[in-house]
């Protein structure tokens, strides 16, 4: 087995740990060391924002994250904007309408290079192909042990993510590492993911969208509300603004469920007119076609099913009880949340080391000169660029400060 000797060991070369590695670099002289277990450190870069990397946001406040949400003020202004910092790095970026950032060539390899140019320019070494598998304190320092490896490091930065998306190589591995010196974990879900629910209620209307208002509830409470495009897949609720409730609905499944307004532009009563027009004016068709035109023609007869009318009716037949019925349905369907899709399909982790187990400094109060960033703290954003800006800022955080401790100055 190898054994080498580092000043600063960051485990996880993924975007925290890139931005660690680069903080740390700006304040010791000390050697550093970046320990990945894929072939070529920021592989999950790549895939984020459909590769286009949606890097950061124009409006970040902690309205925009769920968990351990005081997090966000343990990243002072280390890095006062992820757009100025990649900027300094070389990487021209671009804001849409929306307000999220990206790099002006909309490729995330850019981004990954700007980090990577910076990483190398800086004297870091990256060890790949090197997963860990243990993690001891050893005096004032630490012992870290892969498969082919031993690694003697006066400090640690955990950088390994969560565990959404293992084929990019986030499997949970941080977790047990800070388990083993001490930390406990608050309990884990996926994130940022389609919502399972009822299949029969979605069956008819697979690989439709529709624009909606999408509201959490629980026992007859709001708990959240998003706007956008809502996508029915095989038994779930997907698109960006379900995504934006999956954090919340997580640790709820069988305890709420989401209410679908799929005409957000128009009132009950405007819909109910609508339908009543359509009535008259289709008299003749059947109920099939009552809805063609207000909605996709398979949405509406999804509509008219869970109301209870018959699709062979003719419109003529509806009643005004039954099109008051599905007006209201229209601006309230209810589709109960059994689950969030499996680790496979989520973007990020909910849940991870609490707040109140490191320091302000994102020092490990278990194990002195371990500092933790990224996805492995309870702490999760909203689709938006939110969970890029945290890792950027709380990994370059991480850096600074474990140099900082190194050097005696903190």
């Amino acid at each position: 087995m190898k054994n080498i000797k580092t000043d600063i060991a960051v485990i996880g070369g993924g975007a925290s740990g890139l931005c660690a590695a680069i903080g740390a670099a700006e304040f010791t002289k000390g050697e550093i060391t970046v320990i990945e277990k894929l072939p070529r450190v920021g592989k999950k870069i790549l895939s984020t924002g459909n590769g286009k990397c949606n890097l950061s946001n124009a409006e970040i406040n902690a309205e925009k994250y769920t968990g351990d949400t005081e997090l966000l003020n343990y990243i002072g202004n280390d890095i006062k904007s992820s757009r100025i910092f990649f900027q300094q790095l070389g990487l021209a970026c671009k804001t849409d309408v929306q307000g999220r950032i990206y790099p002006h060539s909309l490729a995330a390899s850019c981004v990954l290079d700007a980090l990577r140019f910076s990483v190398q320019n800086s004297g870091v070494e990256a060890l790949t192909e090197n997963a860990v598998t243990d993690i001891k304190k050893a005096g004032n320092g630490f012992t870290i042990k892969t498969e082919y490896t031993e690694i003697s490091a006066k400090r640690v930065i955990i950088a390994v993510g969560g565990k959404a998306a293992p084929s990019l190589g986030t499997s949970g591995d941080g977790y047990k590492l800070c388990e083993k010196l001490g930390h406990k974990i608050t309990p884990l879900y996926p994130a940022l993911a389609p919502l399972r629910t009822d299949v029969s209620l979605v069956k008819g209307i697979k690989g439709l969208r529709a624009a909606s208002k999408a509201s959490l509830i629980s026992n007859g409470r709001i708990l959240g509300e998003e706007s956008g495009e809502v996508q029915f897949t095989d038994g779930a609720l997907s698109g960006i603004c379900i995504f934006n409730l999956s954090a919340k609905a997580a640790s709820l499944a069988g305890k709420c469920e989401i209410s679908l307004d799929i005409a957000p532009d128009y009132s009950y009563e405007e819909i109910s007119q609508l339908i009543s027009k359509s009535k008259i004016s289709r008299n003749e068709l059947s109920c099939e076609e009552l809805m063609t035109g207000l909605f996709h023609k398979r949405i509406g007869q999804a509509l008219l099913k869970t109301v209870g009318v018959p699709l062979s009716k003719t419109c003529k037949e509806i009643t005004d009880k039954e099109i008051k019925t599905a007006a209201k349905l229209s601006k309230d369907w209810r589709f109960p949340v059994t689950g969030v899709s499996d680790w496979s399909l989520a973007q990020i982790t909910c849940g991870g080391v609490p707040a109140c187990e490191v320091t302000e400094k994102l020092e490990s109060v278990y194990a002195k000169g371990m500092f933790l960033c990224g996805e492995i703290l309870n702490i999760q954003g909203m689709c938006g660029g939110y969970n890029l800006d945290w890792a950027w800022k709380s990994g370059y955080t991480a850096g600074k400060n474990a140099a900082l401790s190194l050097n005696g100055a903190i």
